[in-house]
């Protein structure tokens, strides 16, 4: 029996990458709901089956019960979010909150990851690093 699993932001960079690797496995059915806020449609992986919309909406507009559900698919760029923060309080609160109340209503189970720019940027360590002279350590 195939397993259904959903890639929250599955047309972002890490999402995008995230569905070609699942995809790779033939007992997966890959899924992707994405807003296409920051992803794209160049980030597309044959055989993937793409939703249009935000998280927030995932109760109107998944209509299967996925067995896990990767939840990428939130605003992750820090220095922008502080330019619209009730549109980062939108896409973040509410469509994280609408994830986890599927999960609850389809028994799902949920892997989050946190954001990307935690390591892009150096994160907390590395604004630390910064102000103390140092040079933040990136994992690889």
């Amino acid at each position: 029996m195939n397993k259904k699993i959903l890639v929250t932001g599955g047309a972002g960079f890490v999402g995008s990458h995230l569905c070609g690797r699942l995809s790779l496995d033939t007992n997966n059915e890959v899924y992707s709901l994405d807003n296409y806020f920051t992803g794209s449609k160049d980030n597309h992986i044959a055989g993937v089956s793409y939703i249009n919309g935000s998280t927030s909406q995932i109760n109107e507009l998944v209509n299967f019960n996925p067995e896990y559900i990767y939840h990428l698919g939130e605003y992750s760029r820090v220095e922008q979010s502080f330019d619209d923060i009730e549109k980062v309080w939108q896409l973040n609160k509410e469509g994280t909150f609408s994830v986890l109340q599927f999960c609850r209503k389809t028994g799902a189970k949920l892997i989050y990851a946190g954001s990307s720019t935690k390591f892009g940027d150096g994160g907390l360590d590395g604004a630390k690093a910064h102000m103390l002279g140092r040079k933040p350590v990136i994992p690889s």
